[in-house]
């Protein structure tokens, strides 16, 4: 399994992108992560499943779906503990050494009905993710509260990666009773 986490240094605007396992560090510019939320996002989204089956709604309502359901981890085996897909804090790490991250230049994608790769290129290097489709909603979601948090207003950004989860969320929870059951004095 691998892990990839993203911290937005202000001095550099852009955002630091480490993968686990290999330790592999880049930054990812204003304009690539543009790139990837709109022009890859818009082509992820027309590999999504379901084209053709009776029932199954346009490509928008099946991507839209589609997110709702690897947010909630729908695929996750969530008898491991250790497993948490996703992780925020508000502390970033220490900077590293410029000499340990590559500057992506490029970026080229391949996308599937069951996954999403991404071949980051840095200079003579480049760095493969490769990631299954519920994987790579978290990925772009991610990246796109990174991009919000670094106030970087990214325009044409798809609407299904936009849309609010909080309603979802909220609809779930357990009405509030205000007595309890209990008399207050």
């Amino acid at each position: 399994m691998s892990t990839t986490s993203f911290s937005y240094f202000q001095s550099e605007d852009r955002l630091l992108v480490v993968v686990q396992p290999g330790d592999h560090k880049l930054w990812l510019t204003r304009r690539l992560t543009h790139s990837i939320l709109g022009d890859i996002a818009r082509l992820f989204a027309g590999q999504v499943p379901g084209d053709g089956i009776p029932g199954a709604g346009n490509e928008d309502e099946r991507i839209a779906l589609e997110h709702r359901m690897a947010m909630n981890g729908e695929d996750l085996d969530t008898s491991d503990p250790q497993h948490r897909p996703l992780q925020f804090s508000d502390s970033a790490p220490a900077r590293p050494g410029d000499s340990d991250i590559l500057l992506c230049t490029g970026l080229d994608a391949q996308l599937g009905r069951d996954y999403a790769s991404l071949s980051f290129v840095c200079g003579d290097k480049t760095l493969n993710l490769r990631q299954s489709r519920p994987g790579f909603h978290r990925f772009l979601r991610t990246l796109l509260l990174c991009a919000d948090k670094a106030e970087w207003q990214l325009p044409a950004i798809p609407a299904w990666l936009t849309q609010s989860l909080l309603g979802e969320l909220l609809a779930n929870l357990p009405p509030l009773d205000e007595n309890d059951g209990q008399d207050t004095p």
